[in-house]
């Protein structure tokens, strides 16, 4: 029984002079001078040292006043298990990123050798919202027929604004749709009400992309996602395409949205 015991023991990580020690203990008095211990454990004085600190660090026994006391099994295995639960679901953490970092390293490889598809010319990464932001007035400066902005409170506006005004001076009509107007977009929307500037209120559900795009030719957007049992957005990912694909399904969203829409 003591044996069987022992190999169990040994079979979640306890080591042989630590599953000796433990039960020798747990056999005689539950509770035992460390004195009584080292010298009865049968084993040379620094491995039961040894053992006696790893038991403590284990939480399998703990010290009082020079003794040692077992503590319960239930409450100390149930720790243990605890702990490998932990350190699996760690392990597990770090093994998903690995993978996802060699997942996106390998992707584009694989479908530009077997269909001939570049990365690149899917999207191209913007690094920060200034970046997205320098973009998306380079592709208003480029429109020649038509703007559609997607946006929330439109708190960017500003740094477009003069792009904005040089399209619509030559003639491209404009379209932004909003999600959550508040006071400050108040003047945002009365400035673009003056440049006749068609604007819409979205919706006021989350929708997790926004972006702008331009004679069906150029889009800068934003995908928003969320951690899991997060309701609110805490990553965002800026990018640009010429991609016809890409473009086709932010143009179907912005249509959809724009007619559940109401006029502002």
């Amino acid at each position: 029984m003591v044996e069987e015991t022992q190999e169990l023991l040994k079979s979640i990580g306890f080591s042989e002079d630590e599953s000796q020690v433990y039960l020798s203990l747990l056999n005689k008095r539950v509770r035992e001078t460390i004195d009584a211990v080292l010298t009865g454990s049968g084993l040379p004085q620094d491995r039961a040292e040894e053992a006696i600190r790893s038991l403590v660090d284990k939480g399998m026994v703990s010290v009082s006043r020079n003794e040692l006391v077992v503590i319960p099994p239930r409450v100390s295995l149930a720790m243990i298990l605890e702990e490998e639960r932990r350190k699996k679901e760690a392990h597990l953490g770090n093994v998903e990123q690995t993978v996802g970092e060699i997942r996106s390293r390998l992707e584009p490889i694989y479908w530009e050798k077997t269909a001939g598809i570049r990365s690149g010319e899917l999207m191209e990464p913007l690094s920060d919202l200034k970046e997205m932001e320098l973009q998306t007035a380079k592709v208003i400066e480029n429109a020649k027929e038509t703007i559609t902005i997607f946006a929330e409170t439109f708190g960017w506006y500003p740094r477009v604004r003069q792009a904005l005004y040089a399209a619509l001076e030559r003639g491209v009509k404009a379209k932004v749709l909003m999600i959550a107007p508040d006071e400050d977009s108040a003047k945002i929307l009365k400035d673009l009400k003056t440049l006749r500037v068609e604007v819409r209120l979205a919706p006021s559900e989350w929708y997790p992309i926004r972006g702008t795009l331009r004679d069906n030719a150029e889009l800068v957007f934003l995908i928003w996602v969320t951690k899991k049992d997060e309701p609110r957005p805490v990553h965002y990912f800026p990018h640009y395409t010429s991609n016809s694909g890409l473009i086709r399904i932010f143009s179907d969203a912005f249509k959809q949205r724009w007619q559940e829409s109401k006029p502002l």
